[in-house]
């Protein structure tokens, strides 16, 4: 027999799984930073209630030209004439002053249309957006009233 002591051997602590050593230094997922449903639903609004602008103006602008084209060929006029903005209510014959209106509410339906979407941003706050849009619509009123 031997003089040295026996020592039992000393255990190494395992090593855990490769799993959980994974999915301890995984780092935790952000949380999404997307719109909320809130803004998602307020935008859907806006979309709606634009196009309904646009479909409404549209169809009002269709409908004017409709009738004013029934009106001057029912009168008898055959011949289109240009007619200045200022002398559309001169003209004699309803023929031509409801073409001219279609025309006028055809030509207003996009300045409308960022009209009601200007009067949502502010409602909702969004006053940067809402003065660019204001900035469009002054931009297409003068571009008509100068022709």
């Amino acid at each position: 027999m031997s003089d040295l002591p026996t020592e039992p051997p000393t255990e190494l602590p395992a090593e855990p799984p490769a799993e959980e050593t994974v999915l301890a230094t995984t780092p935790e997922p952000e949380a999404a930073t997307g719109p909320t449903p809130d803004a998602l639903a307020e935008e859907a609004r806006t979309n709606r209630l634009t196009a309904t602008a646009l479909l409404a103006t549209s169809a009002l602008a269709l409908l004017l030209i409709l009738a004013g084209l029934i009106t001057a060929l029912a009168a008898g006029e055959r011949t289109a004439r240009p007619v200045a903005l200022a002398d559309l209510t001169s003209q004699h014959g309803a023929g031509p002053l409801l073409l001219g209106l279609g025309l006028l509410a055809l030509s207003a339906a996009p300045a409308l249309g960022i009209l009601v979407t200007v009067a949502r941003w502010l409602r909702t706050g969004d006053r940067r957006h809402a003065l660019l849009a204001a900035l469009v619509v002054a931009l297409l009123l003068g571009g008509a009233l100068l022709g």
